[in-house]
């Protein structure tokens, strides 16, 4: 599937103020990247839901599909399935696709609708499926490419750990200052395992510990961050990564350490943070001493960033701290569409955390 021009019979829907609205399809809303969507999207007076899509639900009541939301109040549609949206979209139903599939599972959705996905104003993908650029995609990371998503009309949203690790680096990447292989840990909620019911992500079986998990160059993410690195720096990018799964919902906590290719202090490598996240809304450079907390981002679409340097100041330590399901997916997701449509990008999306 190619990306087009919006094209240009899509009627325009306006509010009652002459306000630009995006009617919006969700696919895949049963799942935990689904609903946050939603729940973001219902406090965005510029997004219209105009169709939930779920197997699992279709055809129950939207309030089964999202019991923390008044769906009355909110006038959710009825949730269908997938095959009901070619119809929706030939009647003019939405003008954006939001996909919220597991991996791989979009890629096959679009082999066989691929024809009237063309057709559509704006997708966005939270999915692996398009994230190296496949089918004229655009990488959505906005503090990182706002210009390429401005101008687009297809995006890839990124990954939870590769969102956290990129805006730990991203000051030290476009400086030039890497001089090696990154080495990146992160302890990860059990949310970003998906909604599927496994074994491995039970409460028996992960309440009280932490686990290890595709440690070393196996995990999917691995090629993500290295293409992001190297994009960045304009160079290659070696990276190894060590995720643990934790006894919490959701938040990621994440360390990135790497050598420098001159002696940086500390004060010189948090100067150059500060000045280079200033104008962005979503990401909190914390004072020198001060580290990250995933409490402190819950709920929120803020990156909380602390950066020093150690061993004489011929290494980097970076941490991050967001919430997987907000800044790590579906708030990324809105945050892309304000930046797709030229609306304020914070429209609609919580910079505040909520830590109990």
């Amino acid at each position: 599937m190619t990306a087009p021009a919006i094209p240009s019979a899509a009627p325009v829907v306006t509010d009652a103020r002459g306000r630009r609205v995006a009617r919006v399809a969700v696919l895949g809303a049963s799942g935990y990247s689904g609903q946050e969507f939603i729940r973001l999207a219902l406090q965005h007076d510029g997004v219209q839901i105009a169709a939930l899509v779920s197997r699992e639900h279709a055809g129950r009541p939207a309030a089964e599909l999202m019991p923390g939301v008044d769906a009355r109040a909110a006038a959710l549609p009825a949730p269908v399935t997938p095959d009901a949206l070619p119809a929706l979209f030939e009647e003019g139903a939405f003008d954006t696709l939001v996909a919220c599939l597991p991996h791989g599972a979009f890629k096959d959705y679009c082999a066989v609708h691929g024809e009237w996905i063309s057709k559509l104003a704006r997708v966005i993908d939270l999915s692996s499926d398009h994230r190296d650029g496949a089918d004229g995609y655009v990488y959505g990371l906005p503090e990182a490419f706002r210009d390429q998503i401005s101008t687009a009309t297809r995006i890839a949203n990124p990954g939870c750990y590769p969102t956290a690790a990129t805006l730990a680096l991203l000051p030290a990447l476009e400086a030039g200052w890497l001089g090696g292989p990154v080495s990146v840990t992160a302890l990860s909620g059990v949310s970003g395992a998906g909604r599927k019911p496994a074994l491995r992500t039970s409460f028996v079986e992960l309440d009280g510990g932490a686990a290890i998990y595709k440690a070393g160059e196996v995990h999917q993410h691995v090629p993500e961050m290295a293409r992001n690195f190297a994009k960045l720096s304009n160079g290659s990018a070696m990276v190894s990564f060590v995720p643990q799964l934790t006894p919490m919902a959701r938040g990621i906590l994440l360390t990135a350490t790497v050598s420098l290719t001159r002696t940086i202090s500390p004060e010189e490598a948090h100067e150059a943070y500060v000045k280079r996240y200033a104008n962005e809304t979503f990401v909190r450079v914390l004072p020198q001493g001060e580290w990250p907390e995933t409490r402190a981002v819950r709920n929120s679409n803020r990156c909380d960033v602390t950066v020093t340097t150690v061993h004489d100041g011929r290494t980097l330590l970076a941490t991050t701290a967001i919430d997987n399901l907000v800044k790590g997916a579906a708030g990324q997701a809105l945050q892309n569409l304000n930046v797709l449509l030229g609306w304020p990008e914070a429209w609609g999306l919580p910079v505040h955390g909520n830590p109990w």
